[in-house]
């Protein structure tokens, strides 16, 4: 553990399990090939950090900050993300999967090869982001924000999308179920009788 906290070492080929941390930060290190096993990281402030193949399986992160982190090759599994916020991140060939994440936040990021699966995102946030091979199945994204950011091409049609706030132009492209577009009927300014 000293390897994790110690701002002049990084860490490679190691597993972490049953770790617990909190309130630390950690800033201008590199991980890879890591992985943490149910361990808590809450409210941890991570700050140029690179993650290249790191796993984070039944962990909670809630409340953690990522700010200008590169994330390449990452598998979020199982997890607890409340709160937690990824700001001006370069996020690549990564999964989320089963990850309870109310009130999570995208912000200012570039993902591509990124795949969000059987999470609940209910109330996340989506600004500014630029995807490239972008996939989101079987996801709640009910009362999610999208600020600036084109779901043209995007497949969200096994997801949820009840009281999704989002500009219609945004939208134009997206692949949705005809169940879908009843949600989206108050978006569009439209009255049904």
């Amino acid at each position: 553990m000293n390897d994790l906290l110690n701002q002049e070492v990084d860490v490679y080929n190691q597993e972490f399990e049953k770790l617990e941390l909190e309130d630390q930060e950690i800033n201008n290190k590199s991980f890879g090939n890591v992985t943490f096993k149910n361990t808590t990281l809450m409210n941890m402030r991570f700050e140029n950090v690179v993650f290249n193949n790191v796993t984070f399986l039944n962990s909670d992160l809630s409340n953690t900050t990522f700010t200008n982190c590169g994330l390449h090759n990452c598998h979020f599994i199982d997890c607890k993300m409340i709160g937690t916020s990824l700001n001006d991140c370069t996020i690549k060939h990564t999964e989320y999967k089963r990850i309870a994440g109310k009130y999570l936040g995208f912000s200012y990021s570039k993902m591509t090869e990124v795949t969000i699966k059987e999470c609940n995102l209910l109330e996340a946030r989506f600004i500014e982001l630029t995807f490239n091979h972008f996939t989101l199945e079987e996801t709640n994204l009910n009362k999610t924000e999208w600020n600036n950011v084109s779901l043209y091409g995007i497949d969200i049609s096994s997801c949820t999308i009840e009281d999704i706030l989002i500009d219609p132009k945004y939208l134009r492209g997206a692949i949705l179920s005809y169940e879908q577009i009843i949600h989206l009927i108050p978006l569009l300014g439209i009255k049904i009788k």
